[in-house]
């Protein structure tokens, strides 16, 4: 039985990659919502101390909703999957995919959040960095970072995860379950709880009003409650807040956000490295969320070397 239920949740990530998301795949099963979906995904624990698994039932829905065999999930299709997931070729001069100093901190997930704040080259070469790192990323963005995906950069973020999972799982070449995206009430995300919280979290760039709603602890999204649980948990969170100029107020919610053990980063590039284009300083203060992560990286030259 060991094994079933082993091969049951093997099974369930080739389903989840062929579906998109778990949201498209509890979508195709039937489910109204797809809280059960995500809380085996994220292997909560039961109050008996056990942790959730796929029964017999739930089984031979996924194996109906995707057009499999009966009795397909309990069987081992490893060998099968083997070769199926693309990863994308780590450019000669972006990220230094390296054991050591990341393996060291221990940084395989990282939550990332874009907001509404003038700065999306930054965070969408800092997700392209992560992914070419071999890291796994949990994305969320908000309904204003979509429109300033669109005027910065002429990106289209669809407001439908599936959709936004989709285009960015193609657009940089990778496997659905290395690149996941949510929405902004997905409650049942893996990173809305302490038991499944990403390893780090970066909120880059970070508006003002994400920065404020962070230190007042509100929670009232995903991507809130994210930082809240990074918070609690004692987990790095760096915080690429951009503006200016700085009021009282906003330097009084970096402060707090610092004490409490956040990192604070202004995307402020060097010019000692003698940056030669628009690119060159964007990838100045990735390569510095980058170095706050532990992740090596070939982005800059580093100072005396």
């Amino acid at each position: 039985m060991a094994n079933v239920k082993a091969n049951r949740l093997a099974n369930f990530e080739l389903l989840i990659k062929e579906a998109g998301s778990i949201i498209e795949l509890s979508r195709r099963a039937g489910y109204n919502k797809p809280a059960y979906l995500y809380q085996v995904h994220a292997q909560r624990e039961k109050a008996n101390g056990t942790t959730m698994q796929i029964g017999k039932r739930v089984a031979q829905r996924l194996e109906e909703a995707m057009g499999k065999p009966a009795g397909w999930m309990d069987q081992d299709h490893s060998a099968a999957a083997g070769g199926r997931r693309k990863t994308r070729a780590a450019k000669p001069a972006a990220v230094a995919v390296e054991a050591g100093a990341a393996a060291s901190l221990g940084v395989e997930t990282v939550t990332l959040a874009f907001t509404g704040a003038s700065g999306m080259p930054y965070g969408i070469r800092l997700l392209e960095c992560l992914l070419q790192a071999g890291k796994t990323v949990y994305l969320v963005y908000s309904q204003a970072a979509q429109m300033v995906a669109q005027q910065e950069m002429d990106f289209d973020l669809p407001s439908s995860p599936a959709e936004a999972q989709k285009l960015l799982c193609k657009h940089f070449n990778v496997a659905p379950e290395q690149l996941q995206v949510f929405g902004k009430y997905e409650w049942f995300a893996p990173i809305a709880s302490g038991n499944s919280v990403a390893d780090a979290m970066v909120v880059c760039p970070a508006s003002m009003g994400t920065v404020a709603a962070i230190a007042c602890g509100t929670a009232d999204t995903l991507l809130e409650r994210a930082a809240d649980v990074c918070i609690k948990e004692k987990r790095p969170l760096v915080l690429v807040p951009r503006e200016a100029p700085f009021s009282a107020l906003h330097l009084e919610n970096l402060l707090k956000l610092a004490n409490y053990g956040c990192t604070v980063l202004p995307p402020s590039p060097g010019f000692y490295t003698k940056p030669q284009s628009v690119e060159d300083m964007v990838d100045f203060v990735v390569g510095r969320i980058l170095d706050q992560l532990l992740i090596p990286h070939n982005l800059t030259p580093k100072w005396g070397a």
